[in-house]
């Protein structure tokens, strides 16, 4: 269960992907892959929901965080993203951002994206890309279009 921080970051995380995207559809706790039961914390779908997906999970801590990129690996989807409240590394975390190993999966291209949350002096929160994602092999246009025509948009800027 989500705690307070990680429901509150789903929206700077969504803003964060929104200043990278082209008219993005994001959506929060979507089912994803659709009929999967699975669900994504955010999901933004570019170019009016028919382009590439970007699927982010987010959570508090640097390590947790870290902790579901096998998971997500497995998801579909050509671009993954982890988020997380920065400044909240111990060294394990710390060390495996540096290396990066962790956010690549074997025999494949593609790199799970970092996305850093932070705490502004007025107690609001923001979020910046410390890791850049790499697209994952594999078309995945069909599954988004669909997604985006069965499901309405938490935020959603064209059609």
């Amino acid at each position: 269960m989500p705690n307070a921080i990680e429901l509150r970051a789903r929206e700077p995380v969504a803003s964060c992907l929104i200043r990278k995207l082209i008219v993005p559809r994001i959506y929060f706790e979507a089912e994803w892959p659709l009929g999967s039961g699975a669900t994504v914390d955010v999901l933004a779908i570019d170019r009016d929901g028919s382009g590439d997906a970007h699927v982010v999970v987010v959570r508090e801590r640097a390590g947790d965080a870290l902790a579901t990129v096998p998971d997500l690996l497995g998801q579909p989807g050509p671009f993954r993203w982890i988020a997380f409240m920065r400044g909240t590394e111990d060294d394990a975390a710390g060390q495996a951002l540096v290396a990066q190993e962790v956010l690549y999966a074997r025999g494949t291209a593609g790199r799970v994206g970092v996305i850093e949350v932070v705490t502004m002096e007025s107690g609001t929160l923001g979020a910046n890309i410390r890791i850049s994602a790499e697209r994952f092999p594999g078309a995945f246009y069909d599954v988004a279009t669909a997604f985006s025509g069965s499901h309405k948009a938490d935020i959603q800027f064209g059609g």
